[in-house]
């Protein structure tokens, strides 16, 4: 993976809220090894966005809830507490500012998955590669000047978690279905002085056309396709 394509990126993007940096420190989760129930998420994958997260109807339900529970902070209604403090102390425009970036790095309509006993390769369509190497059993931890980044298993599902040295962290988190048709990826964008912000995204399975198969989309017969042959 490409860590210099990561800090140009989130540098661009939060730039205009960026605060004092500091060396990052390394992710902390319980990562395991492989066992015989860990997923074999190898194949090709498409995003299903029917049951994708809508980010912008994400945004209004979050918006929604955070003036309602402002109202009832209002009232001194005792309903305010069960409503999570982090919706109603946080700054919208922060919350919209992790919505945008959750948003982009999960835009991928394709995931390509190569996966062996001892590494993991995710080639996401438009974006960096996240790869992981279970190194005997212990998470792979990278620290450098731009960062902090590990990866591995945590139960049946596969962990990656980026750590910068703004504050941003960055984490992906992986399973799949027991049929082995579908794949959930939860990305979770956090950063010190703003609410986290997850975004859904689900993929199913798919059987890639040979590579000598030309397709064009025709309004009459929607998609057709045929060998570059013919």
């Amino acid at each position: 993976m490409s860590r210099q394509i990561i800090a140009i990126l989130f540098a661009v993007l939060l730039s205009a809220c960026a605060s004092e940096p500091e060396a990052p420190a390394a992710p902390q989760e319980k990562l395991v090894l492989p066992t015989p129930l860990v997923r074999d998420f190898s194949g090709h994958w498409e995003m299903d966005y029917g049951r994708s997260d809508n980010v912008d109807q994400k945004l209004r339900s979050l918006y929604r809830e955070m003036q309602r529970n402002a109202e009832r902070i209002a009232r001194g209604d005792q309903r305010a507490r069960v409503v999570s403090p982090e919706l109603v102390n946080a700054n919208f425009g922060k919350v919209i500012d992790m919505a945008r970036l959750a948003d982009m790095i999960t835009d991928s309509q394709v995931l390509e998955i190569e996966q062996s006993a001892d590494d993991i390769e995710i080639k996401r369509e438009n974006n960096f590669t996240l790869t992981c190497v279970f190194n005997d059993g212990r998470p792979e931890l990278v620290i450098d000047e731009l960062g902090s980044e590990i990866c591995g298993w945590s139960a049946h599902q596969l962990l990656f978690r980026i750590a910068l040295p703004d504050g941003l962290d960055i984490q992906h988190r992986m399973s799949m279905s027991d049929d082995r048709q579908r794949l959930h990826v939860a990305t979770t964008v956090d950063r010190r002085g703003a609410a986290p912000f997850t975004i859904n995204r689900f993929y199913f399975r798919f059987d890639p056309l040979p590579e000598d198969y030309q397709c064009e989309y025709t309004l009459s017969r929607g998609n057709v396709c045929q060998t570059g042959g013919l």
